[in-house]
């Protein structure tokens, strides 16, 4: 950089500095301080138009005055009255939904009274006290009593309903009875009466009959091996004499 254009560049710092501080301590001295925007001259503002504001309070026309609305009303296409339905808001006309639950226990002591119950249709275990209601779609039945053994619900339309506690006990395991291939059933049911025993095993003369004839083929069988073994060499064929 050019030693002209330093100086140069400084004494306009300087300057400028030196005005600031100058500026500065004018105002600190109180200078323009007696400045203030000027109030409103009430003469100057345009008059509204309208005249005087009426101040009595507005009342509303009686009712019958909107009977033309009632009997058109405005958001209805055929522009006729909504007809009111009798039963409604009567809840004791709404179906109630069936009590469809399972009592799993009972809690009982002097200060509390709490029944465990499986809510079968959104399967879900529920803690109820005295008072509270179901949920889901059977929150019109609400507990009222817990008894040592079962508890009574009462639905929206005064009808109670008294749940009994369930217990599950261990059956015994039983071995299934045979069944009939044909017919699925007991084979002592399957013609009406009891089925009937093996006439052979039955009838005695048979079975002698015919363990003469098993032993008859076995001295057969015998003599048989005993005339082979006969026939057969007995001793092994002399050699040919030496030369």
């Amino acid at each position: 950089m050019n030693v002209r254009i330093a100086r140069l560049s400084t004494t306009v710092l300087a300057g400028a500095c030196g005005f600031l501080l100058f500026t500065a301590l004018v105002q600190y001295a109180g200078v323009g301080r007696g400045y203030r925007w000027a109030p409103d001259d009430p003469s100057t503002e345009p008059t509204l138009p309208g005249g005087v504001a009426d101040e009595k309070p507005l009342k509303l026309p009686p009712a019958n005055a909107f009977a033309e609305v009632e009997m058109h009303p405005l958001f209805n296409e055929d522009r006729k009255p909504t007809p009111l339905d009798a039963s409604e808001g009567d809840d004791s006309s709404a179906p109630q939904s069936p009590l469809n639950i399972t009592l799993t226990g009972i809690v009982s002591t002097s200060s509390v009274k709490i029944a465990m119950v499986q809510d079968k249709a959104r399967n879900q275990a529920i803690a109820l006290k005295v008072g509270m209601p179901l949920e889901g779609d059977q929150a019109s039945w609400t507990l009222v009593e817990v008894k040592p053994r079962s508890v009574v619900f009462k639905s929206a339309a005064n009808e109670k309903t008294e749940v009994e506690l369930e217990t599950s006990v261990a059956q015994p395991a039983r071995t299934p009875a045979p069944r009939s291939a044909r017919t699925g059933t007991p084979p002592n049911k399957a013609n009406g009466n009891m089925p009937q025993k093996d006439s052979r095993k039955a009838d005695p003369g048979d079975l002698a009959k015919r363990i003469e004839d098993r032993r008859r083929q076995m001295r057969e069988d015998a003599e048989k091996l005993h005339q082979n073994g006969r026939a057969s060499p007995s001793s092994k064929p002399e050699p040919p004499p030496k030369k």
